[in-house]
């Protein structure tokens, strides 16, 4: 097995979780739903699939049926960065020419919660000019990579668990017979 195919196959398996990430994000958006719960769960959902299918499928179809705890785990966290790449990249487009306003509706947002939450209005509005400084298109794009890659860390030493595989010596020998092809 070549490192190529490992990356090759995160990248692929990254790139269709990050468009299905953006079609989750897109109806969340036309349905008013990017602060839900259920938002948050549908991507979280698709993120699980995507690690749990493009490890399997590593797993399953490059790698002769076999693959370590470390590899799966490796597996998933690349998918993950891959597709937080391609999330990055939507979420600046969205937020400085799709909706540029998005931004100050969410401060709004913030704004009346620590309201109703009864800080006093020299403490909400300093919050805000802090929050304000990092909350541009791109801060927050850049932010996503790091955040969306820790989350898929986390699901995939789960699914890591379910997907590892002991290889039999069969695998084996077919493993070092493709090696010699290549």
């Amino acid at each position: 097995m070549k490192k190529s195919e490992f990356l090759k196959n995160s990248m692929t398996f990254g790139a269709i979780t990050g468009l299905a990430l953006i079609i989750v994000g897109v109806i969340a958006y036309i349905l008013d739903l990017q602060n839900s719960t259920i938002n948050s769960f549908l991507q979280y959902g698709v993120m699980i699939a995507g690690i749990f299918l493009g490890t399997r499928n590593f797993r399953d179809k490059i790698n002769f049926g076999s693959i370590t705890y470390g590899k799966a785990l490796g597996s998933g966290v690349l998918i993950c960065l891959f597709s937080s790449i391609i999330m990055a990249l939507y979420n600046y487009i969205f937020l400085k020419y799709i909706d540029p306003d998005f931004i100050g509706k969410l401060l709004e947002m913030i704004e009346n919660e620590m309201l109703k939450q009864g800080l006093p209005d020299n403490q909400v509005e300093m919050a805000l000019e802090m929050q304000r400084k990092i909350m541009t298109p791109t801060w927050i794009s850049i932010i996503i990579i790091p955040s969306l890659t820790f989350m898929g860390f986390l699901f995939s030493l789960v699914t890591s668990i379910f997907l590892k595989r002991k290889s039999n010596p069969f695998d084996e020998a077919m493993r070092e017979v493709d090696d010699k092809k290549q």
